[in-house]
């Protein structure tokens, strides 16, 4: 085997070639720092630096950086030769090009860099220096923030009976906390070379200057546990001020920081306020400061009521002309007052993850009157956001806005029974008319989740002009791709990544219109989707500081740990459902930051909190029973047709034996960990431990299956949890693997029994153990439950629960729940076969093996590594089997190519001579090869391989 994979490698990666060849170049793309595109508000005080590199010749194979020269100055004019003032690295030989840190002089707030990076590769190539990147420190010091203030509205003077709403819980009529708006006029009297704001607004703040909105953010900034830190964000308003007199102004609502109603009002921090400071720095050398302090002005908002559970009221009779306009009298208006700091102002942290914007506008599919003036709209999928209509109406004409997920199957109107009640009334809009001719609005300080919107007060028939639907979510970038040869894959693939999406409002929630909570548990069960198809970088690393500043201790945990701050709560963050997380929960502590490291190579999300990793442990310990498994566990969540009301160990997976398994995951990703940081005690304790984990899990759990010679551990989703996480020993595994097939067909009439922790798993593991048309099968199907049968019921997301609709349809709960799309990770896994290497993270090494190529006529994926595009396409074509794919430069991947006996293997056009074929454990037959980076186009020309 060895001699067949040098002969391939040398095959393949081809020839060098000399010093100074013309025909090919190398070239330098894609400059980051700390993640992160030309950053403005850096708080690391060593940034680290990544780039790509690039070959304009995809023949040249093989290309790996050979060593590496960064110039850093404080000017960019310093740039322009080959030595920079503020660190040069010299010439350093090292295949590293992500995340090198910088090691030059000491950066100070608000200072602005500028970089370029060059490199030689090992062809003897040398590339030109790559264009200039920058980034700016934010304020690194407390002290910076001096002069301003946390200001906010001082008296409540709404006086309509809509700023007040009946709380169906409390059987009370309840008031949010008044929206403000604050203005002051500024003079300038210089010509302005640079000015950077700084805002934190809680909950959410609008920036106004000269009567623009600053940026194309909504809903900003994000979310935190606003006692432990809360976000600010810095905005370049260099072009938005003026030589003379400028309007600053700021549009206040409560977000999840004044929730005083919804849901139970101890679940809120205060009333809306703001605190920001403008840097301006003059073109004859001199500077200013602008703070917001009791000089500024405020009074309340056409939006008279506020709640992202409940919705919002919007009057527009009361609209303000021109308030963020230069010289309004404003003498009617209130002075500003200042207000309690959320936290301290060494807590103030710069928004480095990806801001909320309007993504996606929709027009209704269908428009159907169902009541005299009431409208029905179709927008034809579940997304997240608001409406924006149009209308014309006469003065005080109140127009109400119902979005819905579904439609009642009796009366055919927006149903909003999959909100639940527990927020304590329903989710609603009004907008009170200015009359006067047209008029547009959206809701500005709260999103819901919809497919459909009924609007009622309409005077005049709508067109589909009329009224949009805006998809509102954290601007996530999409990095990956997939698409095959069948239709209903490809359809789960879409929902699945639709469900993320509309989910994703600064935190990863577990449905838009309902909760809007971070549930830990949901957030593990679809790390991996998300980061083979998005850049996940700092919004995971925000989510997991979330996590971080949610932790909370009991006595348990003081008696093992006294030191300790606390374990994970179930969600995060936020005040609700915040008791101490059940282990399958609490585990996303370690699975996010480890699989956040695999496929970017990124270890700070653990670096740092090891000890809370340590701490993590050791309290899961405590729960170890005289058998020696963990008696803890909230269980495989939302089985087919399982009712929560009914007991936990009602579910077919025990919660205790789930919440054993990953007890064990956590202790093999506690260790890995540990290696990375160069603590081997530590790695080598965590290891015995999963082996005796292993031993009991066996001995305790292993089970006959009730009319068959097979054992399994009692349920799919524990036998497809050991068989992933490495549970079973490999003398076991072929038994285990025969026993879960048996759960499949014999038990449940070929379909799946698990909730999302099994289902994560089930059809990755099933291709994996050679059971590729089992898998193609189960997602082919379209009968309950399986992932087809709730797409042909009409729904474009994942809903909670899986119940037969097309008997019954049952409302009662979510319709978007992402947790229930993490499975199509096996898109990219299984059918794309891309797959990151732990042990050379972020795609430095990975593999390419793909399945399913008997059952599929094609399949295509694709992920954006840290080093560049990795791609696989391949398509079955009778005994002909075609596959290309794409190895980043500075990286290397062990190949798979499937095929079957007396194969041929040719290559761009060229037949391996000496290639034959290697046969696994399980008997099927591949071509492996060890690759460097390249686009190769192999050909597999086999005798069609057996389903």
């Amino acid at each position: 085997m060895k001699t067949l994979l040098l002969t391939l490698c040398v095959f393949l990666l081809g020839s060098s070639p000399s010093f100074g060849d013309e025909l090919s170049k190398i070239m330098l793309g894609q400059l980051t720092v700390e993640h992160l595109h030309n950053p403005i508000q850096l708080d690391q005080p060593m940034p680290r630096l990544s780039w790509k590199i690039l070959s304009d010749d995809e023949t040249t194979r093989n290309v790996v950086q050979k060593s590496y020269q960064v110039l850093v100055a404080s000017r960019p004019e310093l740039l322009s030769g080959e030595k920079a003032d503020l660190w040069d690295s010299g010439v350093v030989e090292s295949d590293q090009s992500v995340l090198v840190p910088y090691e030059g002089k000491t950066l100070t707030s608000r200072q602005t860099c500028y970089w370029k990076v060059r490199v030689t590769d090992n062809h003897g190539r040398r590339s030109g220096w790559s264009n200039v990147g920058t980034w700016s420190m934010a304020l690194l010091d407390p002290a910076d923030w001096s002069g301003s203030q946390w200001i906010g509205l001082k008296e409540d003077t709404r006086d309509s009976d809509l700023a007040c709403r009946w709380s169906l819980t409390l059987k009370k009529s309840l008031r949010s906390h008044p929206s403000p708006l604050l203005r002051k006029d500024v003079s300038l009297d210089k010509v302005i070379r640079k000015a950077i704001a700084y805002v934190s607004g809680v909950g959410y703040a609008d920036f106004y200057i000269n009567g623009q909105k600053v940026g194309d953010a909504v809903l900003d900034p994000g979310q935190t546990n606003y006692g432990q830190h809360t976000l600010y964000v810095a905005h370049d308003v260099t072009d938005s001020l003026q030589t003379g007199t400028n309007a600053l102004g700021f549009w206040l609502g409560n977000g999840f920081y004044g929730q005083n109603i919804g849901f139970d009002g101890k679940f809120g921090y205060g009333q809306p306020s703001v605190r920001a400071k403008i840097f301006i720095k003059y073109a004859d050398g001199s500077t200013d400061e602008i703070v917001t302090d009791e000089s500024w002005k405020a009074t309340v908002s056409p939006t008279i009521f506020d709640n992202v559970y409940w919705g919002e009221t919007y009057d527009a009779r009361q609209e303000i002309d021109g308030w963020a306009q230069p010289e309004l009298d404003d003498s009617d208006w209130q002075t500003a007052v200042q207000k309690e700091p959320p936290c301290p102002d060494n807590r103030l942290r710069p928004q480095l993850l990806p801001p909320i914007k309007e993504v996606q506008r929709l027009q209704p599919v269908s428009i159907k009157e169902v009541a005299p003036e009431t409208w029905l709209f179709d927008f034809g999928k579940n997304i997240a956001g608001w409406v924006e209509m149009e209308v014309s109406q006469d003065p005080g004409d109140v127009i109400e806005i119902l979005p819905a997920e579904v439609l009642d199957k009796v009366t055919g109107r927006a149903d909003q029974r999959t909100y639940g009640g527990a927020p304590g009334r329903p989710y609603e809009l009004y907008h009170v008319c200015k009359g006067g001719g047209s008029e547009s609005w959206s809701p500005r300080f709260t999103y819901s989740g919809f497919q459909y919107v009924e609007i009622s007060g309409l005077k005049n028939p709508p067109t589909k002009d009329s009224v949009t639907a805006v998809f509102v979510r954290s601007d996530v970038k999409r990095t990956g791709s997939f698409e095959c040869s069948e239709d209903l894959l490809n359809e789960q693939y879409a929902a699945s990544l639709l469900s993320l999406e509309g989910n994703w409002h600064s935190l990863p929630e577990d449905c838009p219109h309902r909760e809007k909570c971070g549930w830990l548990g949901d957030a593990h069960a679809t790390a991996d989707l998300s980061l083979f198809n998005y850049d996940m970088n700092t919004f995971y690393l925000k989510y997991i500081r979330d996590i971080e500043d949610s932790r909370r201790k009991d006595g348990r945990l003081r008696r093992v740990r006294p030191k300790s701050a606390g374990v994970p709560t179930m969600v995060a963050p936020g005040k609700r459902a915040n008791r101490i997380a059940n282990i399958d929960w609490g585990v996303a502590y370690l699975i996010l930051p480890w699989r956040l490291y695999v496929h970017t190579g990124d270890a700070e999300a653990f670096r740092s909190r090891f000890d809370h990793v340590k701490d993590f442990l050791a309290y899961y310990r405590t729960y170890r029973n005289k058998q020696g498994v963990i008696d803890n566990g909230l269980g495989d969540w939302c089985p087919p047709r399982w009712d929560r009301k009914q007991a936990p160990e009602y579910m077919e997976c025990h919660p205790y034996v789930s919440g054993t398994a990953f007890y064990f995951q956590a202790l093999h990703i506690a260790s890995q960990m540990a290696q990375v940081l160069g603590d081997d005690r530590y790695s080598r304790q965590c290891l015995e431990e999963a082996e005796e984990i292993k031993t009991v899990f066996e001995k305790v759990y292993l089970q006959p299956i009730k009319d068959s010679d097979l054992k399994h551990y009692g349920s799919q989703t524990a036998t497809v949890m050991a068989l992933k996480l490495g549970m079973v020993s490999k003398d076991d595994t072929d038994d285990r693997v025969e026993g879960l097939v048996h759960d499949i067909n014999g038990l449940h009439d070929g379909h799946h029994a698990c909730g999302i922790h099994g289902l994560r798993h089930l059809y990755t593991v099933l291709a994996e153990q050679g059971r590729d048309a089992l898998a193609y099968e189960m997602l082919a199907d379209t009968a309950f439950p399986s992932p087809g049968y709730v797409l042909s019921c009409g729904l474009s997301t994942w809903p909670e629960r899986r119940w037969e609709w097309k008997k019954e349809r049952y409302y009662r709960n979510s319709f978007n729940h992402p947790m229930n799309g993490g499975f199509a990770a096996f898109m990219h896994e299984s059918l794309g076969g891309i797959n990151p290497d732990p042990a050379s993270p972020g795609y430095k090494h990975f593999y390419l093996q793909p399945r399913l190529t008997a059952q599929l006529a094609w399949a295509s994926a694709s992920t954006e590594s840290p080093y560049g595009v990795v791609r696989s396409e391949w398509k079955t074509e009778g005994d002909m089997f075609r596959w290309e794919i794409e190895i980043p430069v500075n990286t290397t991947a062990t190949v798979r190519i499937p095929c079957s006996p007396n194969a041929e293997l040719w290559e761009n056009g060229r037949q391996v001579k000496d290639a034959s074929p290697a046969t696994d454990s399980r008997g099927e037959q591949w071509f492996e090869l060890k690759l460097g980076s390249g686009i190769f186009r192999f050909e597999v020309r086999r005798q069609k391989v057996a389903e």
